[in-house]
């Protein structure tokens, strides 16, 4: 199955209701509501810290912000608190994830995050970006704006992390991508296969997020290892989302790639493949125009080429 298909078919999977895994749908969270809230029986049967990271992850679930100060503040260890994942388990059951920040942004209780932050959780969580990943789907940017402004990365994938960034193109959120953007993600932030945020965009066929992250900075040139660019993306007509807005987002972004200087329409996986393996490409010219290629994906390239 492609990479472009794949993505398609969790969005469907999205878009469908999705029951007996989340918890008790707090106000924030309606607007999409195949977002897989931490489920209290799941988190609480796969905790860290035994007993007493049970009966504090109880009190954030419940809101009990004070007594959940108090058991900090008995043994500040208590913080790193968090889902154990097992190894032998790719998967968890949906619901399953978490740290106690995640569970606090899960209740979109403001007072918990604060005294979470105050008591010493790292900015990202102790599940690094799982808590943003989160709240950027909420129905408004409210909770996302307060772990951005208290030090939260917009780009936690970078250090290992969950991306948000990917969470709000999976679920079509254009506000979401904004709120992150606002806060300085790189919308050419591309993960180890060389796929960017507009790479993802437009294989998840969502043109007016792709348009806005090359507007920001972002680029429909991004090669991925596969020698696919989401330019490549705009020859396939969308099977899914063809609103006249996105139609017009997507030949807007083709008269942007017909103006790039690099030809249209743009050369094969195949071609682009062999080029980059031979260190013919990208030229200056073509890295100015926006070109780029992560060294990861250029080191695999040229290792399959010799």
């Amino acid at each position: 199955m492609s990479r472009r298909l794949c993505i398609l078919v969790a969005l469907m999977l999205a878009a469908a209701p999705i029951g007996g895994c989340m918890a008790a749908a707090p106000s924030c969270y309606t607007k999409r509501a195949s977002v897989v809230l931490p489920d209290r029986n799941r988190v609480l049967a796969h905790l860290s810290n035994g007993a007493s990271g049970r009966a504090l992850a109880e009190a954030i679930f419940d809101g009990r912000v004070e007594d959940a100060h108090a058991m900090l503040l008995r043994d500040p260890r208590l913080i790193g608190t968090a889902v154990v994942d097992d190894p032998k388990v790719p998967q968890p059951p949906a619901g399953q994830y978490g740290d106690l920040l995640t569970f606090a942004t899960a209740r979109c209780d403001a007072d918990a995050v604060t005294m979470l932050f105050a008591a010493g959780m790292p900015k990202d969580g102790v599940k690094r970006g799982a808590a943003l990943s989160l709240a950027i789907l909420a129905d408004s940017p409210a909770m996302a704006e307060q772990l951005l402004s208290a030090g939260a990365s917009p780009d936690p994938q970078v250090g290992g992390g969950e991306s948000a960034m990917r969470n709000a193109i999976a679920f079509g959120h254009l506000g979401g991508v904004m709120t992150l953007l606002r806060h300085g993600a790189d919308p050419r932030q591309a993960d180890r296969f060389g796929i960017d945020p507009v790479r993802m965009a437009m294989d998840a066929e969502q043109a007016e997020i792709a348009e806005l992250l090359v507007e920001k900075g972002g680029t429909l040139w991004s090669v991925a290892d596969d020698g696919s660019m989401a330019a490549h993306a705009l020859l396939v007509p969308p099977v899914i989302f063809s609103s006249p807005e996105m139609l017009a987002a997507r030949t807007r972004l083709i008269e942007r790639g017909r103006n790039a200087g690099f030809g249209w329409p743009p050369p094969d996986r195949a071609t682009v493949k062999q080029q980059i393996a031979r260190g013919n490409w990208p030229t200056p010219a073509m890295a100015k125009a926006g070109m780029t290629v992560a060294p990861s994906v250029r080191e695999r390239l040229r290792a399959a080429e010799h």
